[in-house]
């Protein structure tokens, strides 16, 4: 039954008790998965109520005396006219999940399902867990990453919900209200009675009725497919479709479907479906009913159509009340109003077997642009990433991270060139400031695309100094200290490509590698150096070619080995040269050759003994910038024989050595510039080879003219061997007595004149002669190394010993001290 006119059907309770305030209107709406909202106008008799004391106290507007009504706190307050006994005041009344409009985040949700997000956000918000429940028949896998950016709390749980199809409703009760999540039509109440269609028919029924009802069915999507990609399973294409048996074929199409896997995408398309074709059929009325409330079914009875006598779920439901009775003063209308007294309302319903599910909200803004942030990992790591490469980043605006391993989800990183077991590899390491993008501006699916230099991690140039360089260097790591570095130089003249290991640098050519150098090519190697060529190798030098070994030489032929020369080929030791042959040698020159096998020495033509080595040029030594002098230089020019022979401290070639233009280029460095000094000669220590038996007065008579008494005392000091008379073969030593440069040469003369001599000590006089009368043969042996020695002493057999040892000074003389020094000079 109503209540009578004069009872007062409305009324509001703070926070459980009476609230001294009357109900002289009300209007408010709710909706499945919308928050509600009620304005309500009150009358009191005092005009002093504390405003803000009121503000978000808990409240319950009554529709009847039967506990139908609304929970809510009061969210707005405002204080109106003032009449003769009675105050205005205005009210809002909102459930709790109303207040998270007005608060906003920024944060990152981790390995967390829908329902627990939710969970930690209204909780986080003050919603006890008592005041919310879940009642889902799906299981909704965890988040890997949920990000809320920018959006309000109460947005951002809607969008969760419309995502997934999750819908809420509310439960009223008169000490507080209780938030409900569902997913399926089984978790909405049904009322308790039908209540019956009675259309207006201008008499006041004694029972709630339903005085309007509409039915109207739409056109709507008959079909959903969705589609994602899933980077583990590239190859696969996942591709979820949901239809219905509608005509015609009216198809939605979505791209990223949000799915990872098909039974997930068979889910959310049919969700989808159901979200398109939610109202396409559906009821409109009006009611005095006030248990009619958002989230229950209804039961229609007495309708004419009896097919709609069914249950219906209100979906949308706008109340209004009225009760000016509460005045108790004049009662005062607006123009046009037909409503004066009591509870109406309009709804919304579907059909019981139609699945609701919540409209998707305004379209999520998406992230355009980028956002700066700092790569993280575990303490102390340096590179944090898994099996793709993927690492882990502090966002600049996430107040919950730690800078560590679990500040983010994985984030691919781009790259110029990815593909199967090939590509560029470039993991951002811990402490970089990367660039993040949004993939289809999703701020669920961060990724990297670049990296940034900051004041604390520079570049690694000296810019703008060196802004014409590019440059790619890593780190060592753990801990740095090094670093490999690739440099390009593209300045003006300096071009340059630097390239730089710290420790190792391994290059594997499967087939073909050429070098072409246009200039110069150095390399320095500090360890050991090992070359292997499988197959032939072949190297050709248009000019020099200049070795130096500071060690042994060991090479190994296994098969033949040639060497030709153009011109001469030296070949020079400090000791002995070895030419060991396991079956025949043959030295073979001008037509003639000399054979050395196990039956013997064959010479082409008689040996003829005498004469002198053929001179040669040393080679370059590494790094050297003049050519050495001549080994065995050639004998004294006629200006030099005639300067000594007159004792002249100069010889015409001596005085431009001294003016600094001396053929010899050591001379001329060492001189040039200096004067007439005495410092240096133009003649270099030689020596002389007795040729008869002669006295010493006549020698230095046929070695000088005119000689000086400084001359003669110079040539007696470098000779003390020499007595009165000297013998053939004997070796004399020359020098010019102003001559300071060389005293090391005549050393090494007085030396190899002390060998010589007493080598030819045990010899009579007439052996003498015929060792010096054969001298051009012997030196002809003597050039070709030690294994001369063996034919010198055939030819001499009667005094074997004697002219192997003079054989063997006279070798040491000429490979030894002269050919490593260069400065000797003889004349026969």
């Amino acid at each position: 039954m109503f209540a009578p006119a004069n009872q007062r059907a409305f009324t509001l309770t703070l926070d459980g008790a009476p609230s001294g305030l009357e109900v002289l209107r009300f209007k408010g709406q709710e909706a499945i998965s919308e928050p509600y909202c009620f304005t309500l106008e009150l009358v009191s008799e005092s005009a002093q109520l504390d405003l803000e004391g009121l503000l978000h106290r808990q409240a319950f507007l009554g529709f009847d005396a039967y506990g139908s009504g609304v929970h809510g706190q009061v969210y707005h307050v405002a204080q109106g006219d003032c009449g003769k006994r009675l105050t205005r005041y205005h009210i809002s009344l909102v459930p709790r999940l109303a207040y998270l409009q007005h608060s906003s985040h920024q944060r990152i949700f981790q390995h967390k399902s829908v329902p627990q997000i939710i969970a930690l956000v209204l909780e986080g918000q003050g919603i006890r867990s008592d005041a919310f429940a879940f009642r889902l028949n799906s299981v909704y896998p965890a988040r890997e990453y949920c990000v809320q950016f920018g959006e309000t709390d109460l947005a951002f749980i809607q969008r969760l919900c419309a995502e997934l199809g999750i819908h809420y409703h509310f439960q009223h009760a008169p000490d507080g209200h209780l938030l409900v999540f569902g997913d399926d039509q089984a978790f909405f109440a049904k009322a308790d009675l039908p209540t019956p269609y009675a259309p207006g028919s201008g008499m006041v029924a004694d029972e709630p009725v339903i005085k309007r009802f509409e039915v109207s069915v739409q056109t709507r999507t008959t079909e959903v497919n969705l589609r994602d990609y899933n980077f583990r399973k590239p190859g696969v294409v996942l591709d979820s479709r949901a239809a219905g048996k509608q005509a015609p074929v009216l198809e939605h199409q979505d791209y990223p479907g949000h799915f990872t896997d098909r039974s997930h995408g068979k889910q959310r398309a049919q969700r989808a479906l159901e979200r398109h074709r939610m109202d396409g059929h559906r009821a409109e009325g009006g009611s005095d009913q006030p248990a009619l409330v958002s989230g229950r079914f209804m039961q229609l009875a007495a309708h004419p159509r009896e097919a709609w006598n069914d249950l219906w779920l209100v979906t949308r439901v706008t109340h209004e009340g009225k009760q000016p009775q509460v005045l108790e003063e004049s009662v005062t209308t607006e123009a046009g109003e037909d409503f004066y007294q009591g509870y109406r309302n309009a709804f919304v319903a579907t059909p019981w077997d139609v699945m609701f599910r919540p409209a998707l909200p305004e379209p999520r803004t998406p992230l355009s642009g980028y956002q700066n942030a700092i790569v993280t990992g575990p303490v102390d790591s340096e590179i944090h990433c898994d099996e793709y490469g993927r690492v882990k980043v502090q966002l600049p605006w996430d107040r919950d991270g730690e800078y560590n391993e679990h500040s983010s989800c994985w984030l691919r990183v781009a790259s110029g060139w990815a593909h199967e077991h090939y590509g560029a590899v470039l993991i951002p390491r811990v402490g970089m400031e990367v660039l993040v993008g949004f993939l289809n501006g999703d701020a669920d699916t961060p990724l990297v695309v670049g990296c940034l230099a900051n004041a604390a991690t520079p570049v690694p140039l000296d810019l703008p100094a060196d802004k014409s360089r590019s440059i790619f260097r890593s780190q060592s790591t753990p801990g740095g200290g090094g670093y490999n570095e690739l440099r390009i130089e593209d300045r003006k003249g300096a071009e340059e490509i630097y390239l730089r290991a710290q420790r190792n640098w391994t290059q594997h050519v499967l087939h073909n590698q050429h070098l072409q150098v246009g200039n110069h090519r150095r390399v320095a190697v500090g360890g050991e150096l090992h070359h292997e060529v499988q197959g032939e190798e072949q190297r050709i030098t248009h000019g020099n070619r200049v070795t130096e070994l500071k060690q042994d030489d060991h090479l190994v032929v296994a098969g033949s080995q040639h060497m030709r020369a153009g011109t001469t080929i030296h070949i020079g030791a400090g000791q002995s040269i070895v030419i060991d042959a396991g079956a025949t040698a043959t030295i073979q020159a001008g037509g003639q050759s000399i054979t050395l096998s196990a039956a013997g020495i064959f010479s082409s033509v008689p040996i003829q003994v005498g004469g002198a080595p053929m001179p040669s040029t040393a080679p370059l030594t590494p790094g050297l910038k003049e050519k050495r002098l001549a080994v065995i230089p050639a004998p004294l020019s006629a200006a030099q024989a005639l300067s000594l022979k007159r004792g002249a401290p100069f010889c015409e070639e001596c005085e431009r050595c001294k003016g600094g233009q001396c053929d010899l280029a050591s001379h001329a460095r060492n001189t040039a510039g200096a004067g007439v000094t005495g410092k240096a000669s133009g003649v270099e220590p030689g020596f002389h080879i007795v040729q008869r038996v002669m006295s010493r007065d006549a020698l230095e008579r046929s070695l000088f003219e005119s000689p000086s008494a400084v001359v003669l005392e110079r040539f007696r000091s470098l000779n003390p061997q020499l007595t009165q008379y000297a013998r053939p073969g004997q070796m004399l030593v020359l020098s010019d007595p102003l001559n300071n440069q060389c005293t090391r040469e005549e050393a090494l003369l007085m030396a190899a004149a002390d060998a010589v001599n007493d080598a030819l000590a045990p010899m009579s006089d007439d052996e003498a002669t015929f060792m010096v009368e054969h001298q051009q043969a012997i030196g002809a042996f003597l050039a070709e190394g030690s294994t001369a020695v063996g034919v010198g002493s055939t030819m001499v057999a009667n005094h074997l010993k004697q002219t192997h040892e003079v054989l063997k000074n006279i070798e040491a003389l000429h490979v030894r001290a002269f050919q490593a020094h260069g400065h000797l000079q003889g004349a026969a």
